[in-house]
């Protein structure tokens, strides 16, 4: 976990906490020169002895002015190189300026942060690879025993080849998406279109794919709301969250989509009945390589990766978005979308 700011190590250490490198610097030249003035007055009878004098005294207070400084910065220097591994140990002088000690403190969260993102890329790696062979594994079998059994060609049999045909390209077409959120290539194409009669298709289409295994999907809207949006990727994001809903619903496999007119927005929001999401967990769930405490569930439909997706595309549009959960009692999803204008709407009917 990481140190909130009221544990930060230039908060420990009075020095660090107070004095800069700057600040250290301006007294140990103030230092000096008071050593250089001692030792003037000391020895101004002596000409040879003033100049000796001063001369060890400014070397011995620049040995100590230089070892005080780079000492710090060497060993934070020497630390960082296993930082690529991420490993990275405070030095035991990281104290000595406020800058260093707070360079130190980001170094080690840096440190943490790429090593939970080495865990969840590994984990991630491991649900992908998990959820694209078992369409493969099916569409392998199915394939044998067409080719072996001539009375198992069946509409039956080549439907469940084209429904994980379609699911590998679904996964697929996310793992791409992803990449392109995360290089911050994904375009977006805003025009006005029907958000009702866009989730009504998507909700029929999933209802026809997942009616055989006993899941049902309510939507019942008042009106036709018309948004300015990507069709193509709020498309997406119904589809993501409809998946992510289906996937964790509950014994009722039941899924609720809600449209309401909120002042000049559209919401929609997407309901489940599942067991919930506890409130430490609430805030994660948006996050890149994210994954519940709970074990891996195979996603109804998509790669696991739709709530990332989700983020990205929401917040490439300046939208409104969020999840609410009561443990035991499900999860819903919302987002919110501009109303298109009444003149585009009449243009376009």
């Amino acid at each position: 976990m990481r140190r909130s700011r009221g544990h930060l190590a230039y908060r420990e250490e009075f020095w660090a906490g107070r004095l800069g490198i700057r600040a250290k610097i301006l007294i140990w030249l103030a230092l000096l020169a008071a050593f250089t003035i001692f030792t003037v007055w000391l020895f101004q009878g002596a000409l040879f002895y003033t100049i000796y004098g001063i001369l060890m005294a400014t070397g011995f207070m620049g040995f100590i002015m230089a070892r005080s400084i780079s000492e710090p910065i060497i060993e934070t220097n020497l630390a960082a190189r296993e930082l690529s591994r991420s490993r990275y140990t405070r030095p035991p002088h990281s104290g000595g300026y406020r800058e260093i000690a707070q360079l130190n403190d980001t170094l080690v969260r840096a440190a943490e942060d790429l090593n939970k993102v080495e865990d969840l890329q590994r984990e991630l790696i491991a649900n992908i690879s998990h959820d694209l062979r078992t369409p493969l594994t099916m569409i392998q079998g199915y394939a044998e025993a067409m080719r072996d059994i001539p009375d198992e060609v069946t509409p039956e049999n080549m439907q469940i080849i084209i429904d994980e045909t379609e699911r590998l390209s679904t996964m697929v077409s996310e793992v791409l998406d992803f990449s392109r959120l995360r290089s911050g290539t994904l375009e977006m194409n805003k025009t006005d279109f029907n958000l009702t009669r866009l989730i009504r298709g998507i909700t029929d289409r999933v209802s026809k794919m997942t009616a055989a295994e006993g899941y049902t999907i309510l939507f019942d809207p008042e009106e036709d709301l018309w948004v300015t949006a990507d069709s193509g990727r709020i498309s997406q994001v119904v589809y993501n969250l409809l998946g992510n809903a289906l996937t964790y619903t509950g014994e009722d496999k039941t899924v609720t989509i809600a449209q309401a007119r909120k002042g000049r927005q559209a919401r929609i929001t997407i309901s489940d009945t599942g067991e919930g999401i506890s409130r430490e967990e609430l805030p994660l769930i948006w996050d890149r390589y994210y994954r519940s405490r709970e074990n891996h569930r195979r996603s109804v439909l998509g790669s696991g990766l739709g709530l990332n997706i989700c983020r990205g595309i929401l917040e490439n549009h300046q939208a409104d978005y969020g999840a609410d959960s009561t443990p035991g009692r499900g999860t819903t999803f919302w987002f919110c979308l501009p109303l298109a204008d009444q003149s585009a709407k009449d243009e376009v009917e």
